[in-house]
């Protein structure tokens, strides 16, 4: 057992100062996760194709534990169509299949234009995305020198473009003797007889978009919904988890085994070990305050 010897006004401090990180601690420690369940609720909507996406999908006003980081949905209101950043390219959602989990995208900037206005090539994060269906890539050429080169199509990029002429021709080719080059994927109709891209025609066929499909979430969130629960993202494991109405709050799935709720995830929440801090005060004759604690 210590002893210390210290002011009326120190002691109360200390007390004070104790009292409240205690009672800070306790209070995150216990709505760290049953807070989860309700504010993960929500679903995405924007316009009339759009509606009701869920997990791993959110809003950017959702709670970020609510989705994946990757698959957050932004809605133009004014216009009423969704935009997704994939990659740091931003794309236009035109349709998203949750029981297949398949999303029809369309690069931005050739959603006014035929041609693509930012000068990268169109890629996805392979980690989470991966092509859907069949397609093929197109090479759109700028600042080509003056001449007609061989199997290049020239396009009309259409909507006020002054930024020179551009060619195009199938597949994922360089530069070469142009300034710069874009990769763009699109539909296979849009390679013509004898490998010829129909020009006139791509523009609205990459207006389609192309399909994609997620790898997340799929067999661990439909075991999480099937047991009542809602399908959240663990950015400890980088991995779904299961919000939960009932303690543990976060889990596999919210399923009774053996009538018991099931384990709480380890990864989640904060740990806050107890522990009890007596005081013992004694006022000697000259008023000055010696503390005896344990803990």
């Amino acid at each position: 057992m210590n002893s210390q010897s210290i002011s009326g006004f120190s002691f109360l401090h200390l007390l004070f100062t104790v009292n409240v990180l205690v009672l800070f601690q306790a209070h995150n420690g216990s709505t760290y996760a049953d807070d989860y369940y309700p504010t993960c609720n929500n679903t995405f909507s924007c316009g009339s194709t759009i509606t009701g996406i869920g997990y791993p999908f959110r809003g950017p006003d959702d709670p970020p534990q609510c989705g994946h980081p990757g698959f957050v949905l932004i809605c133009d209101n004014q216009n009423n169509f969704t935009n997704i950043d994939i990659a740091s390219m931003k794309y236009r959602v035109l349709e998203i299949d949750q029981t297949n989990q398949t999303m029809r995208i369309a690069r931005e900037d050739v959603m006014e234009t035929t041609c693509p206005r930012e000068t990268a090539n169109t890629t996805l994060d392979y980690s989470i995305f991966t092509y859907a269906a069949e397609c093929a890539n197109f090479t759109f050429l700028y600042g080509c020198p003056a001449w007609d080169p061989p199997f290049f199509s020239y396009i009309s990029c259409g909507n006020g473009w002054n930024d020179g002429d551009v060619y195009v021709l199938p597949g994922a080719q360089g530069p070469g003797y142009c300034n710069a080059s874009v990769i763009v994927p699109g539909p296979v109709t849009g390679t013509g007889a004898g490998g010829f891209v129909n020009g006139t025609r791509l523009g609205l066929e990459l207006q389609q978009g192309f399909l994609i499909s997620w790898k997340i979430g799929g067999i661990a969130c439909g075991d999480c919904t099937a047991s009542k629960g809602r399908c959240g993202y663990d950015f400890t494991t980088n991995q779904t988890t299961c919000f939960c109405s009932d303690p543990p709050y976060v889990s596999d799935t919210c399923a009774m085994v053996n009538g018991t709720s099931p384990a709480k995830k380890g990864t989640h929440g904060t740990f806050i070990a107890s522990f009890r801090m007596e005081f013992f005060i004694d006022i000697p004759p000259d008023k000055s305050l010696s503390i005896y604690f344990s803990a």
